[in-house]
């Protein structure tokens, strides 16, 4: 990724409002965004599918779990590792995607009130 981003990284204490959903070879996997810039995202998920999948693209979408804001995205998963947050084990994976997203003000603006 590169190292000069327009944005910095966007990664409060939770993203209660944001699901992501990747579609894996036809199975689509729900999780949580851990943070996001215009590069790529964490995805944390609760079952570790994404291990063996790395390098290989996936097609995503982050949504508004209380709206219908979507932002649809392609990446390629770059690492994975496992986390313990607030006593949840959770499957980490970053994508990096495809093509930069134009992160909206509004996406901005709700991340930042959480």
């Amino acid at each position: 990724m590169d190292s000069e981003r327009r944005l910095p990284r966007i990664s409060p204490r939770e993203f209660r409002d944001f699901e992501v959903h990747l579609d894996l070879d036809g199975v689509t996997l729900s999780g949580k965004l851990g943070n996001i810039s215009e590069e790529g995202l964490c995805y944390l998920g609760e079952d570790d599918l994404l291990s063996d999948e790395l390098q290989n693209v996936v097609l995503g979408t982050i949504l508004w779990a209380r709206g219908t804001k979507r932002i649809f995205f392609e990446g390629k998963i770059v690492w994975t590792q496992t986390a313990v947050i607030r006593g949840v084990k959770y499957f980490l994976a970053g994508i990096q995607f495809t093509e930069k997203l134009n992160l909206s003000d509004s996406l901005l603006a709700r991340s930042l009130e959480i």
